[in-house]
């Protein structure tokens, strides 16, 4: 059951990437706004869909608003960093970093704080799906034209990615399961909170506001993205009471990577490479591994 529940959460997220890029190619709305509403629109969506789910249910300890409060301000960070590090530099490189993060950082503070072990296996199977990210990623990596705070940038998106696994993975396991329902809301509600908040600093909101004139096929898809994040984030937090950190983020992360380039080759007509083509088969590989 915990094996099918993580396919599920992997096709889930790899829809709410797919549909988020179809948001951003169809947005209609003033320049520069695209991004705030969807952080807004997606936190708000997110909080209630889990609310509903779980029978409004919303009794959180101090822990879980701790938690649920970093992690908040963890998916700003790596939405500003994934915006910055892509405007100064390779966009490959970046989701290396990117990948690595969510991988890597969960896998070693589980086994360095809640004792997790690593079997052997487990390690071949997370070498073989950072080996085929860079695969993946392979074609647009160099960094020789980087800009000024590109390599910072990439760090923080690394840490941002990472530690927004590793905060869930550690509430989920201090709470034995429970209060999902308490930290997803607080973790996007307040993840909302805090982009009005710096849009607000910034002067922008009348701005964000004119945004959501952004046609109907955008709005669209973006309910869609909600919707399917919704499903993953919920599906996720439950993982990582049940299963490995290792297992869920190296499956959840490259699996998602794998389908959304397989999206980009029957959907928009791109052609990977052999390296890509080899990737994807490393990958597929892994996670067959990771779960033998």
């Amino acid at each position: 059951m915990p094996a099918l529940l993580l396919i599920l959460c992997v096709f889930s997220f790899s829809f709410q990437s797919l549909f988020t890029k179809l948001y951003n190619d169809h947005f209609r709305g003033p320049a520069g706004t695209s991004e705030p509403v969807f952080s807004v629109t997606y936190g708000i969506a997110i909080a209630l869909a889990t609310l509903v789910t779980g029978a409004f249910r919303f009794s959180p300890s101090p822990l879980t608003v701790l938690f649920g409060l970093l992690n908040a301000l963890m998916l700003m960070l790596y939405n500003i960093s994934i915006i910055r590090a892509g405007d100064l530099g390779s966009y490959s490189f970046m989701m290396i970093a990117n990948m690595f993060g969510g991988i890597l950082l969960p896998v070693f503070i589980g086994v360095l704080f809640l004792g997790e072990s690593v079997s052997v296996t487990g390690i071949i199977a997370v070498v073989m799906m950072l080996t085929a990210m860079v695969l993946l990623n392979s074609g647009g990596a160099s960094v020789k034209t980087a800009k000024k705070g590109y390599y910072l940038w990439c760090a923080v998106l690394f840490c941002a990615n990472g530690l927004y696994g590793s905060f869930l993975n550690v509430q989920a396991t201090l709470m034995n399961g429970l209060e999902r329902t308490e930290m997803l809301t607080i973790l996007f509600l307040c993840s909302s909170l805090f982009t009005v908040a710096a849009e607000a600093v910034k002067g922008r909101l009348p701005s964000v506001v004119r945004g959501y004139r952004m046609g109907a096929k955008s709005g669209i898809f973006l309910a869609l993205c909600c919707v399917f994040a919704a499903a993953g984030a919920n599906l996720l937090l439950y993982l990582f009471s049940v299963m490995n950190t290792d297992v869920v983020c190296t499956v959840d992360d490259g699996g998602v990577l794998v389908l959304s380039i397989l999206y980009s080759l029957v959907l928009f007509k791109e052609k990977p490479s052999k390296l890509q083509w080899l990737g994807m088969a490393i990958a597929v590989a892994s996670i067959v591994l990771i779960n033998l």
